[in-house]
């Protein structure tokens, strides 16, 4: 009896599927119901021969006062790497004192600004409450960064960005990514937001 072998074929549309994925994500759209993990695996797979690429992938959850679950949200922004982030890493490269700030950006903070994203970005639009500090470490592989912070709301109000800085203070500080978020939601006071940042650096494998 002759047979086929299906794999060529089933080969052919998962390469289709991820480079789709990797499209919306360089576009900075958010993939519907796609995993942190295969977005990881879409933009290692398609990456443009002999060039570096960085994106940060940031995903939330939402708690009430009471710390029950409300919406885990997934994954709410892809992209903004910031042009301030990207000088002070050539300037770290120049200066021990730029470099000495490289290990400082655990620093989120959250607001409701909704100006679409910018590389020129340097803050928040309209940032609500203070700038939590988050974990530092790597993420599923040793070329992503990974940041989790909880924030908790003061007031009412609609979450729409957020950020990840090198400090608490707004005086001399540095932005590493700005997302106007793919999914808003509104939380009350004294919920909670926990994010997940996630800075992914894709290079020769």
């Amino acid at each position: 009896m002759f047979q086929t072998n299906s794999n060529p074929i089933n080969g052919f549309f998962r390469q289709r599927r991820l480079k789709k994925i990797a499209k919306q994500v360089r576009a900075g759209i958010v993939p519907k119901d796609i995993s942190r993990e295969e977005v990881f695996e879409a933009l290692r797979k398609t990456r443009p021969k002999g060039a570096l690429e960085m994106f940060g992938l940031l995903s939330a959850k939402h708690y009430d006062r009471e710390g029950q679950l409300i919406k885990d949200l997934g994954l709410v922004g892809v992209r903004k790497v910031t042009l301030e982030f990207a000088e002070l890493l050539a300037d770290a490269m120049c200066s021990s004192g730029a470099a000495a700030l490289l290990d400082d950006f655990t620093a989120h903070a959250q607001g409701q600004g909704s100006t679409a994203e910018a590389s020129g970005d340097q803050a928040l639009v309209d940032q609500e409450d203070g700038r939590n500090i988050g974990s530092q470490t790597h993420g599923a592989s040793s070329n992503i960064f990974k940041s989790i912070a909880t924030i908790t709301a003061t007031s009412a109000y609609t979450v729409i960005e957020h950020g990840v800085f090198n400090q608490t203070s707004v005086t001399a500080d540095y932005l590493l990514d700005r997302t106007k978020l793919g999914t808003e939601f509104t939380v009350a006071t004294d919920d909670e937001v926990e994010w997940t940042y996630e800075l992914t650096i894709n290079t020769e494998t």
